[in-house]
């Protein structure tokens, strides 16, 4: 027998304290009941004032009253081995770390805030392995690849600039090292998160590291974090690189080969906001929404048995004896604790799956969430728990249903996390026009949702990026069919 709450066993260190409570009580009403009759008198006109009587009911609120604070405590007995395997997918995450990440437009500095976010991604993984590569003039593998999250974040946060003896931002090089870090033999799909605020400088094409990448079946997304005018390269002493002519140096962005590069791996560009890199949605929708996951690791786990249902019952049956020890509203009382009963099995199920939902137990979860649902079908919230979970198992059909019904709340603040769900379950299922629509629908609700906002903005990228994709899809298709057509007409000539 375990326990997994057992803090709340203090509760019955209460129980002692109503004792003085039943006793006080006791002699008061005996006290009062004297002024009117006789005790042989009393037996006839009040049969539920007999003592000992009143002494076994009130030892049986008192044993409820316990039972309900075992029952609270969570009382575990029993397990179940359960299968296990983690899936994921290898993604290197290649940082430029050229002087200009060291610029302040972003604060408080662009590597600062490239960090900030890589750690962020961190959190969202699901089983993935990671590693980073760091680069700028030359790249070095910083960390390999590891489901060790804890050692990438000690990397990640020595990384500084000084630690590229050569400047400028060799992309090319950047992608080789970072191909170079994935095991050829594995079956697992790979990407690499191209990180870069420059211009490529380097002795190396990025194009042809681009077209092995895609060789490799390994795709790329890139984040441009420049801008287009750019800006002064800070030097280490404080003051700004310049040329041999004496004029500064800008970094620039080159959006369009971080877009060729991308496209050709079949991957995607995005351009960061101030606000972020869009790291999240880059990872939820694009590799683990499009990329097949493969087992990494597997094995079993113990999972006890939360057996709190066995100790409520027991109370309530404890509670009934004691209503049918002489009592005149036995059948109001009963009608009360079979409420009482449903209430705390409602409750019960709710917070085991809210339990579960935050362990990660997702599929656990869903089942409490409906438990709950069958005794109050009609409820926003659980129709919104139910879409988290459906969510987090990637079923986002199911999750979108179920958002719909809690968008219907008259609860402004359910019904705007609702639509916000609705948009990001809409987005990974391909419907842009649909998540776009309902972000704008949140932000009706909340003007200041900046989540939406950054979400509404990349949708609407994303929409602008496939239609320019589509056009250049059937460019070529046109330019092939001509290409066909004119063969033909060469093999008809004599």
């Amino acid at each position: 027998m375990k326990f997994a709450r057992i803090d709340m066993l203090f509760l019955i260190w209460a129980l002692p304290l109503l004792l003085p409570v039943f006793i006080y009580g006791h002699r008061k009403r005996r006290k009062i009941l004297s002024r009117y009759s006789s005790p042989k008198g009393l037996e006839i006109i009040a049969s539920d004032a007999n003592a000992g009587r009143r002494w076994i009911k009130n030892g049986l609120i008192l044993a409820a009253l316990g039972l309900i604070a075992v029952a609270l405590s969570g009382p575990l007995y029993g397990y179940r081995w359960e299968e296990i395997e983690r899936k994921g997918i290898d993604i290197i995450v290649a940082l430029d770390c050229s002087k200009s990440m060291l610029a302040t437009d972003i604060k408080p500095t662009r590597l600062d805030k490239a960090k900030r976010e890589i750690y962020d991604l961190l959190n969202m993984l699901k089983g993935d392995r990671i590693g980073l590569a760091a680069y700028s003039g030359t790249a070095f593998l910083q960390c390999p690849l590891t489901l060790d999250y804890n050692a990438f974040h000690i990397f990640l946060n020595t990384l500084t600039p000084d630690m590229l003896p050569v400047g400028g931002t060799d992309i090319g090089e950047a992608l080789r090292v970072s191909l170079s870090a994935f095991d050829e033999r594995s079956k697992t799909e790979k990407a690499i998160i191209l990180i870069t605020d420059g211009e490529h400088t380097g002795g190396s094409n990025p194009v042809e590291a681009a077209e092995a990448l895609a060789k490799a079946n390994v795709k790329l997304f890139a984040i441009g974090i420049g801008t287009d005018g750019g800006v002064p390269v800070p030097e280490s002493d404080g003051g700004l690189k310049k040329d041999a002519s004496g004029k500064i140096i800008l970094s620039k962005l080159d959006e369009e080969l971080l877009k060729k590069i991308a496209i050709l791996t079949g991957g995607a560009y995005v351009r960061a906001a101030a606000g972020g890199m869009e790291l999240d949605l880059i990872y939820n929708t694009e590799i683990r929404g499009k990329m097949e996951k493969t087992t990494l690791s597997g094995g079993r786990r113990q999972v006890w048995e939360d057996r709190y249902q066995w100790v409520l019952a027991l109370a309530m049956l404890v509670f009934i004896a004691e209503l049918f020890i002489s009592s005149k509203k036995k059948g109001i009382m009963l009608i009360f604790l079979v409420m009482l009963f449903n209430a705390s099995a409602y409750a019960g199920s709710i917070r085991n799956g809210e339990e579960s939902y935050q362990k990660g137990e997702y599929e656990k979860a869903l089942k409490y969430f409906i438990d709950a649902q069958l005794q109050n079908p009609d409820k926003p919230e659980i129709f919104y728990n139910i879409g988290n979970a459906y969510y987090k198992l990637e079923k986002y059909d199911e999750a979108a249903n179920s958002f719909k019904q809690a968008a219907k709340s008259e609860n402004r603040q359910l019904r705007q996390k609702a639509l916000y769900n609705l948009g990001n379950a809409d987005y990974r299922k391909g419907k842009l026009e649909d998540s776009v629509k309902h972000y704008e629908e949140v932000l009706k609700l909340d003007p200041n949702d900046t989540q939406a906002k950054e979400n509404l903005e990349f949708a609407k990228k994303m929409i602008e990026q496939k239609k320019l994709e589509d056009q250049k899809k059937q460019e070529e298709q046109n330019k092939k069919d001509d290409k066909d057509g004119k063969e033909q007409d060469l093999q008809k000539k004599p």
